[in-house]
């Protein structure tokens, strides 16, 4: 049946084209939909990782096979509604990208300029160095581009992602509109094809 269906097309140039097309219409579709796809950078959030108008390639599949980690680079949903990104438990139709800075679980914060994390729902005694209080920590974090005012503590849920910009001084990110749940996650970024000399994996 399908060598007769061949045969036919080949006779017939017209639906010939018509059906290569509509095929790799589908091939496109399900390689964007389930495995890789590309995004433009809009903000100037991730600078100085990624710039205003560098486009992106995000693989939607790998979060299937492995758990997000601290420092991915993500492609995402934000809390909010519509085109807006608000503190809510709903989601926005927009999409940004974020690296993701705290854990499920995790108590998140900043003091002098510097991101910390406390493990085990433990908050830092503010009274004393971060460090000092056990399970705490401070991040290195040798991407960030501009200053960090402080904020927190807060706690991140069980099962919510922390999402903050590189460039911190101008990201509208979970200090603003909360932690995000592993549903808004739709995929890693992992390279910049465009311009062709910012070409690179991260």
């Amino acid at each position: 049946m399908l060598k007769q269906f061949r045969d036919w097309t080949r006779h017939h140039p017209v639906i010939d084209l018509v059906v290569t097309i509509a095929m790799a219409i589908v091939i496109a579709y399900c390689v964007q939909a389930w495995i890789v796809k590309p995004y433009r950078i809009p903000s100037e959030s991730m600078t100085d990782t990624l710039l205003v108008s560098d486009r992106i390639i995000a693989a939607r599949f790998l979060y299937h096979f492995k758990d997000p980690a601290r420092g991915d680079i993500i492609v995402f949903q934000p809390n909010g509604r519509g085109g807006d990104a608000f503190r809510t438990d709903e989601v926005a139709d927009t999409v940004f990208v974020k690296r993701l800075i705290g854990m499920p679980g995790e108590i998140i914060g900043a003091n002098d300029g510097k991101i910390y994390v406390c493990d085990g729902g433990v908050a830092p005694d503010v009274t004393k160095p971060i460090e000092q209080t056990q399970g705490c920590r401070f991040l290195d974090e040798p991407y960030v581009s501009s200053t960090q005012d402080d904020f927190g503590p807060e706690t991140i849920p069980n099962d919510r992602y922390f999402m903050m910009g590189d460039n911190r001084a101008d990201s509208d990110d979970s200090r603003n509109w909360g932690p995000i749940k592993r549903s808004q996650i739709i995929g890693r970024a992992f390279m910049t094809y465009w311009p062709l000399n910012r070409i690179g994996f991260y």
